[in-house]
């Protein structure tokens, strides 16, 4: 048990759990400069549109006109950013707020339109010589955005003309991007009926699987895993059909493009090499054997002769504290003042400015973000608080991405732009930093083993559920390629892939998780799955370098955020770290944290 965080001890201090929006725009999603703001970023766009046409149609290539309309994108990408998050922010404190859902949707269409300019930019950098380009480039207004410049560059390279991308685009709307509205219409009004307080109830199909994990006994778990399973196997062959509608979409669109390789979007958006997920993965394999013993001890702990795939995710061992959130705010400022006092004054700073929605009430939106404001160089925080230490977490987790926002906001709008995988660097780091010290301090060995829990149960989450999704992904679009796949093969697939690692330990799978996990459904991001394990792993390679280099470390972990909208992942991992992450050694030692937890657990739990 934490001294430090015993509910009740800081009783003559309170911390304000409703985030400050006003002070970003008065009035919310209604506000009058709010609506300013809008008018000026849609004018901006035009304008900006306006000037690329003229520039295109000069005789002889005007680079400062042209430097004058990538300042002007920059700006407008910011607004765009700061737009949508905002309205956001608005929506999720309160999810009837109608002018909010109005601002997202007006949001959306200002997000097309920066698409269709960068398009035609795009278009205007591949028409650049190789010495004109390499002069252009080289000029300070744009030296610090050059590498994503290059990046635009070579990838329009790899597309077809202006005027089909931009027909794709269009096609979208009712194709790939309107099989995943159609996705999250079905389910969100799929209702599973299941008992709770004594009388059935008909709840959402995340109610139900939160009951199904976080039940009172294993028994109404177990049947509410089972009314999962019904609820969805009624409506599977819909959800396969849009399943192989999204998948079919992607695969055409790759064909025309003459895409062979079916990552290449996904490598491209990560910033990664293919060469450095199979080392990855082949990383993750080597230590299958000790998640298995992890699993199979947990089980027995739990003194399970048969078991389920919601047993996996239910824990052993119980907290018997709470953390209140005042508690919450000492313990993370502490450990970030303890890594560094340019990371600690910052997670001041937040919880005194109020950045942060963390409030238990009715009305608001469920799970956690952080939103970037870059032009007001801010951010906010959101999360439903209910003192728990996996609360605790959360937070920590997103005052990570908050500190990657402070430290990229004094960048360039196009050296802020990081791949999908390098964003989870920061927020996985301070779960880090916060959990383990958390875990250090905890004397009780029961309370010590459910944090070793909570630890080891979210490792596996990234190093074994989602690149077993992944490579249920690869299998499905494999065959995909060969014409429709029907909901029983999906399953099967689903069965392979997972008894790699659960076979001879669960008897009852998740076999309908494809239908209720929406990243196979993503119109923009092309298995999107995996950039979360690249994310974590990397992250716990960077804190491994923290725990055996202290020695200036802060500094480097800073300039690491600072160039993560400037280099690929394996440029990050060789200049800040010296490591190859092509290599398996690499991923192996990001595996460390992990595996130290997993040792632990299995050395105190030999008795059971």
């Amino acid at each position: 048990m934490l001294p430090q965080i015993k509910r009740g001890l800081f009783v003559e201090q309170t911390t304000a759990q409703t985030w400050n929006l006003t002070s970003l725009y008065a009035g919310t999603s209604r506000s009058e400069e709010l609506k300013a703001f809008l008018k000026d970023l849609q004018n901006t766009l035009e304008q900006a549109a306006g000037q690329l046409q003229n520039y295109r149609g000069m005789d002889v290539r005007d680079n400062d006109a042209l430097l004058e309309i990538i300042d002007q994108f920059q700006y407008a990408l910011l607004a765009w950013e700061q737009l949508d998050d905002f309205a956001i922010c608005a929506y999720a404190e309160n999810v009837a707020d109608q002018a909010a859902i109005a601002l997202m949707d007006e949001s959306a269409v200002l997000k097309a339109k920066l698409a269709s300019l960068q398009i035609e930019l795009d278009q205007v950098f591949a028409e650049f010589t190789e010495a004109e380009w390499q002069t252009f480039t080289a000029s300070g207004r744009v030296e610090a955005s050059s590498f994503y410049l290059n990046e635009r560059r070579r990838m329009v390279k790899d597309r077809l003309p202006a005027e089909l991308e931009r027909m794709i685009s269009a096609l979208s709307v009712n194709g790939l991007s309107g099989w995943e509205q159609q996705h999250e219409l079905v389910l969100t009004k799929l209702r599973v009926p299941i008992e709770l307080d004594g009388e059935l109830q008909h709840v959402s199909i995340g109610q139900a699987l939160n009951e199904a994990v976080n039940g009172k006994d294993r028994a109404s778990r177990k049947r509410a895993a089972e009314a999962v399973a019904e609820t969805c196997e009624a409506q599977a062959d819909t959800v396969a059909a849009i399943l192989n509608r999204v998948a079919g979409s992607r695969l055409a669109i790759y064909e025309q493009r003459g895409w062979d390789n079916k990552l290449k979007e996904m490598l491209e958006h990560n910033r990664i090499q293919e060469a450095s997920i199979d080392a990855m993965l082949t990383a993750i394999d080597g230590n299958k054997d000790l998640y298995r013993a992890y699993i199979e001890r947990k089980l027995k702990v739990a003194d399970q002769d048969s078991a389920s795939w919601f047993d996996l995710e239910s824990p052993a061992f119980s907290l018997s504290d709470k953390v209140d959130f005042t508690s919450a705010k000492t313990v993370i400022s502490k450990q970030f003042h303890q890594f560094s006092d340019k990371l600690g004054n910052f997670a001041d700073r937040a919880f005194e400015q109020d950045w942060i929605e963390a409030e238990n009430r009715p009305g608001k939106a469920e799970g956690g973000f952080c939103a970037s404001m870059p032009l007001a160089k801010e951010s906010r925080i959101f999360l439903t608080y209910r003192e728990t230490y996996q609360d605790l977490i959360t937070l920590a987790h997103e005052l990570g991405h908050a500190y990657h926002n402070h430290i990229i906001h004094d960048e360039p709008a196009l050296a802020q732009q990081k791949g999908t995988s390098v964003a989870e660097t920061a927020s996985t780091f301070m779960e880090n930093l916060v959990l383990d010290a958390v875990i250090e301090q905890t004397a009780d060995e029961n309370e010590r083993l459910a944090m070793l829990e909570m630890k080891i149960r979210d490792g596996l989450k990234y190093v074994v559920s989602v690149p077993n999704m992944f490579r249920f992904e690869r299998k499905f679009y494999d065959q995909r390629a060969e014409g429709m796949i029907s909901a029983a093969q999906i399953k099967k697939m689903i069965a392979e892939v997972e008894n790699e690692i659960y076979g001879g330990l669960v008897e009852e799978l998740a076999l309908h998780k494809w239908m209720f996990i929406g990243h196979f459904y993503d119109a923009e991001k092309a298995f999107y799955n995996i950039p979360y394990t690249i994310g974590y792993l990397f992250s716990n390679g960077v804190y491994e370098q923290a725990k055996q280099q202290p020695g200036g470390f802060p500094e480097r972990y800073d300039a690491l955020l600072r160039d993560s909208g400037k280099m690929t992942v394996e440029q990050l991992g060789e200049h800040y770290l010296g490591a190859d992450i092509t290599q398996v050694a690499f991923w192996q030692d990001a595996q460390k944290s992990l595996s130290s937890a997993i040792e632990e657990y299995l050395e105190l739990t030999e008795k059971y």
